[in-house]
């Protein structure tokens, strides 16, 4: 494998997410450090693929390399430095082959995903993709007989959370971050969330407030989050209470989280992990 490949790999995806920086601190020392950002950076270059690129055809194409790299990837014939990492060991080795091929699966159907009714059917919607990914997260870092249940919810979640924050992106392609429940309780439709105005401010308001006890409900659920996920399950919790509660909503989730209190969220988040991972 090339070192200095990997290394390219797993700097870009630290720069991308400065709200993981105090995570470091808890997680340098683990030996299986890289593996564990090699596999969020895998992730993120699928959500990409599925969320940031607009021609939906051209999505498919770099979807459809990853899938015939994940099974190149199984019999020992990895490609791509972040694939090469991964498969190197054993906890992403001993997963059967069929989770790859649904956590693909789910991304290729997302290309094509309709504007969800409600709050349940958004979370209901994205857990094949981002559930399964939580179900391979949660096996590589806490072994195969892990409990991926609250794993899976929490990403749910966090997805909601993420068009929020993608709020413009979405809206670019045409897309929906509000349920039609939400649009029509307030008169909005998709092309109107535009402009900005009080009724989309309510509406981000209550779908805020929403996530908001989704993810709360969670805590009431069985298995450990990793130190990323748990991290920044604290870091949306706050930041959703804020918005459900702001004049400008989406202004407050667009800040960064930072300082003394980020730090203390991803000391609490690291203590989890580790209690999870003792045998």
């Amino acid at each position: 494998m090339n070192e200095g490949a990997i290394e390219t790999w797993l700097h870009a995806w630290r720069a991308a997410h400065p709200q993981f920086e105090p995570a470091w601190t808890f997680l340098r020392a683990d030996a299986r450090c890289d593996v564990y950002v090699a596999l969020a950076a895998l992730e993120q270059e699928w959500l990409d693929a599925v969320y940031a690129i607009r021609e939906p055809h051209v999505a498919a194409v770099k979807l459809q390399w990853w899938r015939e790299e994940l099974q190149l990837s199984q019999t020992g014939a990895a490609r791509h430095p972040l694939t090469q990492a991964l498969f190197a060991d054993e906890r992403l080795r001993a997963l059967p082959a069929e989770i790859w091929k649904e956590v693909m699966d789910a991304a290729m159907l997302a290309l094509d995903a309709a504007s969800p009714a409600d709050l349940a059917a958004q979370l209901a919607a994205a857990r094949p993709l981002h559930g399964t990914f939580a179900r391979i997260e949660t096996a590589l870092w806490f072994g195969s007989r892990a409990n991926s249940e609250r794993a899976q919810a929490v990403a749910a979640a966090q997805q909601g959370v993420a068009l929020l924050r993608n709020f413009p992106s979405e809206l670019e392609h045409g897309r929906s971050p509000l349920p039609m429940a939400l649009l029509a309780r307030y008169g909005l439709s998709v092309g109107g969330l535009n402009d900005d105005g009080e009724a989309r401010r309510a509406a981000l308001r209550d779908q805020a407030h929403a996530l908001q006890q989704a993810l709360d409900e969670t805590d009431k659920m069985a298995g450990p989050l990793s130190l990323f996920r748990g991290l920044q399950a604290r870091l949306d919790r706050r930041a959703l209470r804020a918005a459900a509660k702001a004049a400008d909503p989406l202004g407050v989730l667009y800040q960064g989280h930072g300082g003394l209190r980020g730090l203390l969220d991803a000391w609490k988040a690291a203590r989890a992990w580790h209690r999870a991972a003792q045998p």
